[in-house]
């Protein structure tokens, strides 16, 4: 992957802030990673790991993915997704849950969703598989908890090994992993790492933005492989440049690894 370092290499030296890179090719287990250690706010990509345990459990019949959830004026949080905007009194299956709090990046769906299973069922399941960097401190837009410093982290070397274990269904039955791969697919926030893409090519990933924050993260399935890219940013002054940023990298990512093979 030396021509690629190169080039995502010269976009970065463009960039003022900071940036933490992973790519791996799932099969053969070659990667590339650039400051992948790296320690940044997570914004929505905590909900990756929210949804990995909504699943553990689901697996071992603590909860039901037919179970309902009163969504109540009370839980009816701001910030991205959908539920805020309709009147209180749905009745939503976790299954509705984690799909809008991944494709949608619903907030309201998210914070449901932490009641229901736990933050410290989510910290001690990352832990127990090795990500060293993710915690999940606060409820989405609870902003009196992040004033405080409880902020929720993660890496780029976290999530891929994350998206790892759910390609594999290594941590849940193959039904469990296909379903997350399955509402990851169907993401529609798209203005990141596909950006660029053309629109048959498919990618299960989520995405994060916070204030200076951008990032995404994912499953890219081409035509001799399936790719993890993790790419994670901050530090601009104006989010489209972190936006663009990671755009770009997909874009080279993209033609590098399908030039690679012909």
């Amino acid at each position: 992957m030396d021509k690629l370092q190169l080039k995502i290499q010269e976009l970065l030296a463009a960039f003022p802030g900071r940036c933490s890179i992973v790519i791996v090719n799932l099969p053969t287990g070659e990667k590339w990673e650039y400051c992948h250690r790296t320690s940044f706010a997570a914004a929505s990509m905590i909900k990756l790991p929210i949804m990995v345990e909504v699943m553990l459990q689901a697996a071992a019949g603590t909860i039901s993915l037919d179970e309902r959830l009163p969504v109540t004026s009370d839980v009816q949080t701001g910030g991205a997704g959908i539920l805020t905007e309709l009147q209180p009194g749905l009745n939503l299956t976790i299954r509705e849950l984690v799909t809008l709090m991944i494709i949608l990046s619903d907030n309201t769906a998210t914070n449901l969703l932490i009641d229901r299973i736990g933050m410290d069922s989510v910290n001690k399941t990352m832990a127990t598989l090795g990500l060293t960097s993710t915690t999940l401190r606060r409820r989405m837009m609870d902003f009196e908890a992040a004033s405080r410093g409880l902020e929720n982290t993660t890496s780029a070397g976290d999530l891929a090994l994350l998206f790892s274990h759910i390609y594999a269904s290594q941590i849940v039955p193959c039904e469990y992993g296909t379903l997350m791969l399955d509402i990851l697919k169907r993401q529609q926030v798209r203005d990141k790492l596909p950006f660029y893409l053309p629109e048959e090519i498919v990618i299960a990933h989520k995405t994060g933005t916070l204030s200076g924050v951008e990032h995404d993260g994912g499953i890219l399935y081409l035509p001799h492989a399936p790719y993890i890219v993790c790419v994670l940013t901050d530090g601009h002054a104006a989010n489209y440049e972190g936006l663009q940023l990671v755009a770009l990298i997909g874009k080279v990512t993209y033609e590098y690894l399908m030039h690679k093979e012909h």
